[in-house]
């Protein structure tokens, strides 16, 4: 394991700041595109908000499975999968909260315990959405593209399939599971911008040296990292950077809290690479070429099929976790 001690800690409390800007957006988008990965600090969202949501994740995942199971994932990304059942058999329990602000209100989607709690749940979705949006026009900023909004505007809170929050527990056991090798397997995110809010390490990156480093968990701070769409689309500008957990780094008597915000652009967004003067190299991801003209519903739809096959669309509990 490589040292995290270069891994890159940005303080963002003045990113709105007009004589701050600026200086900020370069130092994100430089660790973005050097790293992928950041952890940022003087962030808007309060801490008590935060430690609210992991508390009341503390609650539902020590539930009995007969509490959680009834009310599986379903199409609009909405639901419980258990562990070892995922598509990886990964060691980690989700909550997933997807789909467009107002969501929530179906309350048959949900498991009881969160059916008095969906309005918490959408007001922080709310916060993280805010706090991604900050970063899209930084990029665009430190980018030097025409329009500081270029990225931001398509990332509309209220428009196509809306974005996901997924509370995670990797539980301790006694005994390491028999029918799994990981906590959760090597890959890329496939959106925009991840929010990885923490309560303790484990999460392994891929360092720009080709070795995998221990993202560092610092109270208050937030884990920032690049999906391929917005690598596609800024032309590998910024990148999309491989992580994991393992049994090695997360031992299975140990356990681990983490919550993901997945920010995504609008599904009618077209990805064209935004390299001026330049040939886009090809690029590849879940073993897949993208190629530019392509839509994010398109790239989404792409990933899933391969995954599941062509009926994917037709199966309202396939969703990719």
């Amino acid at each position: 394991m490589a040292d995290q001690l270069t891994f890159p800690i940005i303080d963002v409390s003045e990113i709105d700041n007009p004589d701050r800007q600026l200086a900020i957006a370069k130092e994100v988008t430089a660790a973005c595109q050097k790293w992928g990965f950041l952890l940022i600090k003087g962030h808007p969202i309060p801490s008590s908000d935060i430690d609210a949501l992991f508390s009341l994740s503390k609650a539902f995942f020590d539930l009995a499975e007969d509490q959680k199971e009834p009310w599986p994932i379903n199409r609009q990304s909405i639901g419980y999968v258990g562990s070892l059942k995922d598509r990886a058999r990964d060691d980690k329990m989700s909550m997933w909260f997807g789909g467009l602000p107002g969501s929530l209100d179906d309350k048959e989607a949900l498991p009881p315990f969160w059916r008095a709690h969906s309005e918490k749940v959408e007001a922080f979705k709310h916060q993280c959405h805010s706090l991604v949006v900050k970063l899209l026009v930084a990029f665009a900023i430190a980018m030097d593209l025409p329009d500081r909004n270029f990225f931001a505007d398509a990332h509309g809170e209220h428009v196509g399939d809306g974005n996901s929050l997924r509370m995670l527990m990797y539980p301790a056991r006694n005994e390491p599971p028999d029918t799994t090798g990981s906590r959760m397997q090597p890959h890329t995110d496939s959106g925009s911008v991840t929010l990885l809010f923490q309560q303790a390490a484990g999460l392994e990156v891929l360092g720009p040296a080709g070795e995998w480093v221990k993202a560092p968990c610092i109270k208050d701070c937030i884990l920032i990292n690049i999906g391929d769409a917005l690598s596609f689309w800024s032309g590998t500008q910024l990148k999309a950077t491989l992580h994991r957990v393992t049994f090695d780094g997360l031992p299975f008597n140990q356990e681990r809290q983490s919550m993901a915000y997945f920010g995504k652009a609008n599904p009618d967004t077209v990805l064209q690479p935004v390299l001026p003067g330049k040939a886009m190299e090809k690029y590849m991801t879940n073993g897949l070429e993208v190629q530019p003209g392509i839509t994010v519903g398109e790239l989404s739809e792409m990933i899933m099929t391969s995954i599941y096959g062509s009926s994917v669309s037709t199966k309202p509990q396939q969703v990719a976790v």
